[in-house]
């Protein structure tokens, strides 16, 4: 079977391999994120690069299947034979591997273990604290399941608390996104990223599959039986997540635009003193839900939006119309995704544009130097949006800008409106604009934008930049 390809993650290989060569005592890592993020795949590039480790997945079973499983792992690995009859015992057994050469441990889905035998991971605790930590000894905890793994360390109850550095994988960004599509167009670059987000599993799935974009959303999430049709679903039951149909709602409520906490209220019919908890459950333990305050505006103001493009995607429009597709009416579905993609895709252009300029921040684009300390939107009571803010209060410089995804030209009312918008933020100083538009910009829309002293960005400038960056 030929080798996955591996992307990015640089920063994570980078601090694993400096780990290992700078070894002198015991160190433990937690390496955790949702599942399909990329895990195990990133352990075994590190692994390419070391020479004595042992690998060991927790599968759903006994204790005495998981004593089982190490013993024969041991015999297929390191080439002994051993019968541990406790944990500690083979923990011990690792220990002494690291006593003359660095040795690494590596235990994925670790987290199984505290349904399976919690006394294994005091176990592990209390063989770190009198023997490990004194080793030449690399140990590597891979976890799926962020609620399981903020039980273990987070609490000043848990096993191993303040014993391990944190490591949180998550889903690639646009600019990591696009290393693994080299061959597509920004355009499609962009759709395909806002509908499969950036989690490697789903985009190696895409890559495999074949046809244009709906195709592929056919073949891997609408039709019977599709891969990822059950995606979302399955996350949540992963997590152990109760009430489902209320975060089914939340999530829904936010993927269709319903933003504001009252608007959450009024879709789902969850009471006030009730919704902070699935709301900082979708937040904390699964990283699916987040808020945002407007920029230089009011907290009260805030905002909350799903997180992952795919997620967000799915309770947009296949969370709603499952009994459509249970009675195999994927065409329907299909229609309405055509419909409204674009609208839905012009929502994630403003964040990947965000993107783009914090790349840029402290260069320049088309000569305008950037240097802002914060970056985001900005929103009145008065449905006054600006797509981008971002300012530097102490050198009193602030950037506006306004971003389409349609299928026209930006015309000139788009930039006299951002013009007539920046009038109301309170704040004085140098206002610099930028527009962003898909499909270009007409003449009287140039001069505007020259006028106001601003510069513009098509599709075709934002792919260059991108390309730079990288």
């Amino acid at each position: 079977m030929a080798e996955k390809e591996f992307y990015d993650r640089k920063e994570e290989l980078s601090l694993l391999k400096d780990k290992y060569s700078n070894i002198s005592s015991g160190n433990m890592l937690v390496i955790y994120g949702r599942r399909r993020v990329g895990k195990t795949e990133l352990v075994k590039q590190f692994l390419k690069t070391v020479k004595d480790h042992f690998y060991f997945y927790v599968e759903v079973t006994q204790k005495k299947g998981i004593l089982d499983s190490l013993s024969k792992a041991v015999k297929e690995q390191l080439k002994e034979n051993r019968v541990f009859n406790d944990f500690y015992e083979f923990l011990d057994y690792i220990g002494n591997k690291a006593e003359k050469e660095p040795f690494t441990l590596i235990i994925d889905e670790f987290q199984r273990l505290l349904d399976i035998a919690p006394e294994y991971i005091t176990n592990l605790q209390n063989a770190w604290d009198s023997k490990l930590k004194d080793k030449k000894i690399l140990v590597l905890l891979l976890g799926s399941s962020i609620g399981m793994i903020q039980k273990i360390m987070n609490s000043k109850a848990g096993a191993l608390y303040g014993r391990a550095q944190k490591i949180k994988i998550s889903p690639f960004k646009y600019s990591d996104f696009r290393l693994m599509f080299k061959e597509l167009g920004e355009e499609d670059k962009i759709i395909t990223y806002s509908v499969f987000g950036g989690t490697p599993d789903y985009l190696d799935k895409f890559k495999k599959a074949q046809g244009d974009i709906y195709n592929r959303i056919f073949e891997l999430i609408l039709k019977k039986g599709a891969v990822l049709l059950e995606e979302p679903k399955n996350l949540l039951e992963y997590e152990n997540v109760r009430v489902h149909a209320k975060y089914n709602s939340i999530l829904q409520a936010t993927s269709s635009g319903k933003e504001t906490l009252k608007e959450i209220e009024d879709f789902t019919k969850i009471s006030t003193p009730t919704m902070p908890a699935y709301i900082n459950r979708l937040d904390e333990l699964l990283d699916l839900l987040g808020r945002k305050d407007p920029v230089l505006g009011k907290e009260k103001l805030g905002r909350y939006c799903v997180r992952d493009n795919f997620f967000k995607f799915w309770y947009k429009f296949i969370f709603p119309n499952q009994t459509s597709l249970n009675l195999g009416n994927t065409k329907f579905v299909l229609d309405i995704i055509k419909q409204d993609l674009n609208s839905y895709v012009g929502r994630i252009f403003e964040e990947i544009v965000k993107e783009l300029l914090i790349l840029y921040n402290t260069k320049e684009i088309k000569g305008l130097k950037l240097n802002f300390e914060n970056i985001g939107s900005w929103w009145d009571r008065n449905s006054n949006e600006i797509d981008i803010l971002a300012y530097n209060l102490k050198d009193k410089n602030f950037l506006l800008g306004e971003i389409k995804w349609t299928n026209k030209k930006l015309d000139a009312d788009v930039v006299d409106e951002l013009y007539r918008k920046s009038k109301l933020i309170n704040y004085s100083g140098a206002y610099k604009f930028i527009l962003v538009s898909k499909s270009g910009f007409t003449e009287k829309a140039l001069n505007k934008i020259n006028d106001i002293g601003g510069i513009h960005l098509d599709l075709g400038e934002i792919e260059t930049l991108f390309d730079k960056a990288g």
